[in-house]
């Protein structure tokens, strides 16, 4: 019996009324049709705010309904900054979240040190001055940013982010100012020039994060509670009317801090980062900016201005498909930054669960692909060991990943960024596109379905070159790969219109 005569004889049955209409026998369900069916999908999507307002009505849309990292400071003219067109060209980054925070006892993030109840609960907190304490024992034997970075290049990253200081404060260089560095702690020892080095060894270009905040300046003034609730450094309750910060690194001058020491010592510091290391290509801001744009870019003539300047999503809950498009078609720059981990956890600096809680290489390249078929750039968390070694799996990955490049880089280097870009709009596959060459990534039943075109040149496997049937009708066209061409990472489609 024909199954929506079934269903409806239990509608009636229900009392609900027959709700699906009855074919003939001669009549094909959507089923028996995959390219009918593919195209009543294709157009079932929820709301597009970008198909109906300008971009400059986007924008405005977006700063009232989009969570602020997904905006931008400015729509930059990449004409106007030649010098920048290596980011949105390689469009892979590799962020490296190392420090104090990276050796135990941790929480995988200095964020333990900050009393919510959640943490309190959860035995996730630590006092400021347990996490403050590896600080007099720290020196990783192992550090060998040269074999990170050699990797890395192999795999098709383009630029790397090292936390030169995180919000507790601790610079991984021998700063001049202040006594809570590398300089005082550790003889000396420059852990930013080692990385510094090993970037430019490897053709990595070379980024610096840095935290506005500083937990550890004046730390016994500060509020260590989230939201504020008056909780002082030993975690005891004293109160918000106790002269404590309402939020740690943004507080107000404290009375007899008139001078405002501790911007003045995080200023001196990033003009030290900015001075002794070379040309440095990027940087990225974390809580709030020490100095402006125009103020690095005076030390720093070409430096380009991350978190600050443009979109940085933050994680999925952000960097949905939806959200990045409207980024995107409103004209700005964005790049999701995320943690490579399969089920949550606190950690954005090293945790024994990194070892295995961690993505397969078919994450990364899909990833990779989502981001970059709709604008943006991927900058992925990666976790070095306290010691200084690299986890295990990162090298497996960083092979597997260059091996797919051999073969299909071009489907996400150098590809068109700018809207309209062709991805949830004309299909649902994600699809970048360099001038008439487009390549798209099948879905998990292994096809492509692309509306809206005419009908193209060629239509082949990118990885092997072998020609792929499709059909096409409507201006629409729907292909599947065959059994014996997929793999388990993307097989990308080049489309030649």
């Amino acid at each position: 019996m024909n199954i929506k005569i079934r269903l409806n004889r239990l509608f009636w049955a229900l009392g609900l009324g027959a709700t699906l209409p009855l074919l003939h026998a001669s009549e094909k369900t959507l089923a028996e049709d995959p390219f009918a069916l593919a195209q009543k999908q294709s157009q079932s999507i929820g709301e597009k705010p970008w198909t109906s307002r300008s971009s400059e009505a986007l924008r405005k849309w977006a700063t009232e309904n989009l969570h602020h990292k997904l905006t931008a400071r400015t729509v930059i003219d990449a004409e106007a900054h030649p010098e920048w067109d290596w980011f949105r060209k390689s469009g892979f980054g590799l962020f490296l979240h190392w420090g104090l925070a990276s050796v135990p006892p941790n929480t995988g993030d200095a964020w333990g040190m900050v009393w919510t109840e959640h943490r309190a609960k959860n035995g996730l907190l630590r006092t400021p001055e347990e996490m403050f304490a590896p600080a007099e024992t720290w020196n990783p034997q192992k550090y060998d940013p040269n074999k990170w970075m050699e990797a890395a290049a192999k795999a098709g990253f383009g630029y790397a982010v090292l936390t030169t200081r995180h919000h507790d404060g601790y610079c991984l260089w021998p700063s001049e100012q202040g006594d809570w560095d590398t300089g005082n702690k550790m003889n000396g020892r420059d852990l930013v020039k080692d990385y510094v080095d090993a970037c430019r060894q490897n053709a990595i270009r070379v980024g610096f994060y840095y935290s506005g905040p500083n937990w550890h300046f004046d730390y016994k003034n500060k509020d260590f509670s989230w939201p504020p609730a008056g909780i002082n450094y030993k975690h005891e309750q004293v109160g918000v009317d106790a002269g404590l910060a309402a939020l740690m690194g943004y507080h107000p001058p404290l009375p007899g801090d008139g001078d405002h020491l501790e911007q003045a010592e995080s200023t001196e510091q990033v003009r030290e980062l900015m001075s002794d290391y070379g040309p440095i290509d990027m940087m990225w801001w974390d809580g709030n900016a020490i100095m402006s744009p125009e103020e690095l870019a005076q030390l720093q003539p070409d430096i380009f201005v991350a978190r600050g300047l443009i979109a940085t999503p933050e994680g999925m809950h952000h960097g949905q498909s939806e959200h990045v498009k409207v980024t995107n078609e409103a004209g700005w720059w964005w790049e999701l930054c995320i943690k490579t981990e399969q089920t949550y956890t606190p950690n954005w600096h090293y945790g024994a669960i990194n070892e295995t809680n961690h993505w397969e290489t078919e994450t990364f390249l899909s990833e990779l692909v989502r981001c970059r078929s709709l604008g943006g750039n991927l900058l992925v968390n990666i976790t070095p060991r306290p010691n200084g070694e690299m986890m295990d799996w990162y090298y497996q990955v960083c092979d597997e990943i260059a091996a797919w490049m051999s073969h299909s880089r071009e489907a996400i280097y150098d590809v068109d960024l700018d809207a309209p870009l062709p991805t949830l709009d004309k299909t649902q596959n994600f699809t970048t596109k360099k001038g008439d060459t487009w390549y798209s990534m099948p879905d998990d039943q292994d096809a492509v379905f692309i509306t809206g075109i005419e009908e193209p040149k060629s239509v082949c496997l990118l990885r092997t070159g072998d020609t792929l049937a499709f059909e096409f009708r409507d201006h629409a066209l729907r292909l599947l790969v065959p059994v014996a061409l997929r793999t388990e990472l993307p097989d990308m489609v080049e489309i030649v219109f």
